[in-house]
């Protein structure tokens, strides 16, 4: 019975820390709310209804200080109103961006604007009633760990993207930002035509300076080899001299030895008719 008790608490001892880093491990995380939401607002220049729920959001929301830092709005034109009153259909990316986000959201594709969403919360349609929704919207979304953002999904699963604008500018406002963005461009390009021309200016200058290295090295070869054909000149005109007084003495040496050997012979016979003589 005790070796039952021992081997029951033995195995407590292992199977415990065991599960407990099981349990652990299969601890899912708390999701954190995100604390920031998007408003996502489809609108048409000219079109009244977008313009109140414009000026609402410029001049009521954005200062409402329950919502200020919580929450930010992406503007998606999806129709322009011509001088003729025709609809261009200028922003096809923006109505497919948008008819994807309100069939997911509602089943079928939107037919008018202003339509906006916030998470997975959609309105349709504005007027001042919508106001305190609107702002419990943003607080709740803003609050929600399970917090889903269904526009920026769709616009990721797009290969064209839609193109943002910003009517609370203004069109005077816009057109400034436009300008400053085209300046912006221009000085850009202007600091690489700019870089560029350097390059060259400085690779032709580069240029020069080689083949100026190159002349000078040239004329020094030119020069050592003048003064090398020189040198050997003059080494050829004293091997010439000293082999020509090599020859005169050879000669004079010659002619002396003749002479002696004339004067030996003379002595000779000389000394032999005398010895003829006495005979």
């Amino acid at each position: 019975m005790k070796r039952f008790f021992k081997t029951l608490l033995v195995l407590l001892l292992v199977v415990t820390p065991v599960t407990f880093a099981s349990a652990k491990k299969t601890t899912t995380p708390a999701k954190e709310a995100p604390g920031k939401v998007t408003m996502y607002v489809f609108y048409g220049d000219g079109c009244p209804h977008c313009s109140e729920l414009e000026e609402y959001i410029k001049n009521t929301l954005r200062n409402d200080e329950s919502v200020k830092g919580k929450f930010e709005v992406v503007y998606y034109e999806v129709w322009n109103v011509l001088e003729d009153g025709k609809t261009p259909d200028d922003h096809p990316q923006n109505k497919e961006l948008l008819s994807a986000v309100s069939t997911k959201l509602t089943g079928k594709a939107a037919t008018g604007v202003p339509f906006y969403v916030i998470g997975e919360k959609y309105f349709s349609g504005y007027g001042e009633t919508f106001n305190s929704e609107i702002v419990n919207t943003i607080l709740t979304q803003a609050a929600n760990p399970e917090y889903k953002d269904i526009v920026a999904e769709a616009v990721n699963s797009m290969t064209t993207k839609p193109e943002v604008s910003n009517p609370e500018l203004g069109d005077e406002s816009e057109a400034n930002e436009k300008s400053n963005k085209t300046d912006v461009v221009g000085l850009v390009i202007l600091g690489v035509t700019v870089v560029v021309v350097l390059a060259i200016i400085f690779t032709r200058h580069t240029d020069e300076e080689d083949e100026e290295e190159v002349e000078e090295t040239k004329t020094e070869a030119k020069a050592e080899k003048k003064e090398a054909k020189a040198e050997k000149k003059e080494v050829k005109a004293e091997v010439k001299v000293e082999k020509k007084e090599t020859n005169k003495t050879d000669k004079k040496e010659n002619k002396t030895g003749k002479k002696t050997a004339s004067k030996s012979t003379a002595t000779k016979k000389k000394s032999t008719k005398k010895k003829t003589s006495k005979k």
